[in-house]
């Protein structure tokens, strides 16, 4: 009897002292919580600020394309088949008009030739002959409807064996070498013909738009063009044509961009990046975009005490309205004044009783 009493009280003190430890260990847990809780609540977001000014904001489209010369002609005999006979020119050469660029065998020529030296005896000795009434009208137009065919086929190939300038411009390719049999084929560089020729003063830029963005493009407006080669130069330039129609497959439309290269700086083949100006205002309140943050649809920022940085606040949650939004501003019509400073950076998650360290502020 003895020896079961003090069993159960050996027990009911292992369950005492039990309780006592899930007790302690609970309280120490939610006091740790609460530690826990208290160290979050301190947290400080490190954000960054900008003042809300007045200034011009520009809205553009961003584009890139290879530049081309405006005009230009890869020169080829109508006749394929004959041999480069003479090359005049070297690459970067200026020429004139009608001036002799190359000139190929001229076998086809000379025989062209002799049959008509021979159909024009024949044409003028029928002439003579119809106008004393000694041949007939019949006889007389079968000679002369000969004479002028062959006359053009001496023109085609006279054409085609001297090869002149189209136009004043210059020499931006030889293609085949003296002496090469020419085929119609592609030559060493991808270009069929014997030589090129362009006009520099006027270079081209060929870009496709998306039809979201070629609705806002038109003929006359401002481009400004940079290039690898000259980095810290803008080419200005204006959009020459907007095709209306647009590419079934790829739903885009291609803009031609005009740029005026008297001193010839620019070169076809050189990769340029392409802004389009398609908006502005002048002097109007505006914040950086990144400041504007959608909340339930429509535009806020969160605001600010203007202070020197760095400092501890809490922002305070603003409804806007924006005008004009570019990559880089956002045009305030309404719900903040000139003068206000509004938060840039770490804003999107952000609620009005958010401690927050502003780290900088852009004035």
């Amino acid at each position: 009897m003895m020896l079961m009493q003090k069993i159960n009280t050996k027990k009911m003190c292992l369950v005492c002292a039990a309780a006592l430890t899930v007790v302690m260990g609970s309280g120490c847990l939610k006091k740790k919580e609460e530690q826990t809780a208290a160290e979050v609540e301190k947290i400080v977001l490190p954000t960054k600020a900008a003042v809300a000014v007045k200034r011009d904001i520009t809205q553009t489209l961003n584009f890139s394309g290879n530049m081309d010369a405006f005009r230009r002609a890869a020169m080829a005999p109508a006749l394929q088949g004959s041999r480069v006979q003479k090359i005049y020119v070297e690459e970067g050469a200026y020429v004139q008009e009608g001036q002799l660029l190359a000139r190929m065998e001229d076998y086809q020529l000379q025989q062209s030739a002799a049959q008509l030296a021979q159909l024009e005896a024949d044409y003028k000795r029928i002439e003579s002959l119809h106008s004393r009434g000694s041949a007939t009208a019949q006889q007389f137009d079968q000679i002369k409807a000969g004479y002028n065919a062959a006359k053009a086929g001496f023109d085609l190939l006279k054409k085609s064996v001297e090869l002149r300038a189209p136009f004043a411009g210059t020499i931006i390719g030889r293609h085949v070498n003296e002496g090469e049999l020419y085929t119609g084929a592609p030559g060493r560089d991808g270009v069929s013909g014997i030589v090129s020729v362009a006009q520099l003063g006027r270079i081209k830029i060929e870009v496709m738009v998306p039809e979201q963005d070629f609705v806002h493009l038109r003929p006359g407006q401002t481009a400004h063009v940079k290039t690898e080669a000259y980095p810290d130069t803008v080419f200005e330039g204006k959009i020459f044509t907007v095709n209306p129609s647009l590419n079934q497959m790829s739903r885009t439309s291609r803009v031609v961009i005009e740029i005026t290269n008297n001193r010839q700086l620019l070169k076809p083949g050189m990769f340029a990046k392409v802004e389009i100006v398609t908006g502005k205002r002048s002097n109007v309140l505006a914040v950086p975009a990144s400041a504007v943050i959608m909340r339930d649809g429509e535009p806020h920022v969160f605001t600010v005490e203007n202070n020197t940085a760095p400092y501890i606040t809490k922002p305070a949650l603003v409804k806007i309205k924006t005008g004009m939004v570019t990559d880089k501003d956002a045009q305030i019509l309404s719900g903040i004044e000139e003068g206000a400073v509004v938060l840039t950076d770490n804003n999107v998650s952000l609620t009005n009783n958010t401690d927050i360290r502003v780290t900088a502020v852009t004035r």
